[in-house]
């Protein structure tokens, strides 16, 4: 099929969930996974199709919309379609593009289940800042909102650290991290089993007071972890970021819920009580394995299998 295709990384966040909404430093992960966008340009039909399909083929969501008036012909009443309609009026009128560029038809592909919670809407706002040449950050403030870290993660090119710019946030601190310890064979990650809406952990987070010292406590976190050279150093600072994390949501960590008696270390990744999980220990793969199957959880990657990095 003629027309251009662009691809965007998924993400996990590991340090920072929640801290991040308000200036903290975070490290990220782009994932080797992610979401791909195929525009198939079609002058002169005066409209715009869109079809998203799953990582299984499968069509989940359809629109299309009338040009220049952008009519919605297809798709009314479906939240998916208001976001996008939102989005690509602003593209015109705020930002100046021709009706005529949206002519013809855009198809995006997942490498991921949909469920899995890896950056479905941040990998769709990445892939139309690099389709439209419009600033992702603008993009993702006219429609899902959020801190921007995923933003970042959809162009990595491996680990970085995230820190959010209130004054200015279309233009985020984003630095690429030295974090290649000799330990990455030791670290996993598995998935939940179920998807945690962010924009409702981020609400539950807003709903709690601010301790002040938790922002400047998890930067300082983030910082170690981006230096630590010994595997029982890292797990220790991990614990000690999921106890900081859990008192100000007022939360049980997951290792202390489910886990206790893991001979390793849990720790939740983004929106706590979903998503993916990672997994610090010793253990061999076949006896985490093991372990978590009798839990219910049978999705669980080694860091390599699931982490991009240009340096690998």
């Amino acid at each position: 099929m003629n027309g251009t295709t662009y691809f965007s990384h998924g993400k996990l966040l590991i340090t920072g969930e929640y801290a991040v909404l308000d200036g903290a430093k975070a490290l990220a992960l782009p994932t080797t996974c992610g979401q791909h966008l195929h525009f198939h340009p079609q002058p002169g039909s005066h409209c715009l199709l869109w079809e998203s399909f799953t990582d299984k083929g499968h069509l989940w969501f359809s629109a299309s919309w009338e040009l220049p008036s952008m009519k919605v012909i297809v798709g009314e009443g479906l939240t998916e379609t208001d976001i996008l309609t939102s989005l690509l009026t602003s593209m015109m009128s705020e930002k100046g593009l021709p009706a005529s560029f949206f002519e013809g038809k855009i198809e995006t592909r997942l490498d991921f289940p949909r469920e899995w919670g890896l950056g479905t809407s941040s990998t769709l706002i990445s892939l139309l800042s690099k389709w439209t040449q419009i600033n992702p950050y603008y993009l993702l403030e006219k429609s899902f909102g959020g801190s921007g870290y995923d933003i970042a993660a959809a162009a990595a090119t491996g680990p970085f650290t995230y820190r959010r710019i209130k004054e200015n946030s279309e233009k985020p601190d984003v630095k690429t991290a030295p974090f290649n310890p000799l330990f990455l064979n030791k670290i996993y990650f598995l998935f939940s089993g179920k998807k945690k809406n962010s924009r409702e952990g981020i609400s539950s987070y807003r709903s709690k007071s601010l301790n002040p010292a938790y922002i400047s406590e998890i930067s300082q976190l983030t910082e170690k972890i981006l230096t630590v050279e010994h595997f029982s150093d890292f797990c220790a600072l991990i614990k000690k970021h999921e106890e900081i994390t859990g008192l100000q949501l007022d939360l049980i960590p997951i290792q202390e819920e489910y886990f206790s008696d893991f001979q390793g270390v849990v720790k939740s990744l983004g929106a706590w009580g979903g998503d993916f999980l990672m997994i610090l220990t010793e253990l061999p793969q076949s006896d985490i394995i093991i372990y978590f199957k009798k839990k219910g959880f049978s999705t669980l990657f080694t860091y390599n299998e699931l982490i991009f990095s240009e340096n690998k």
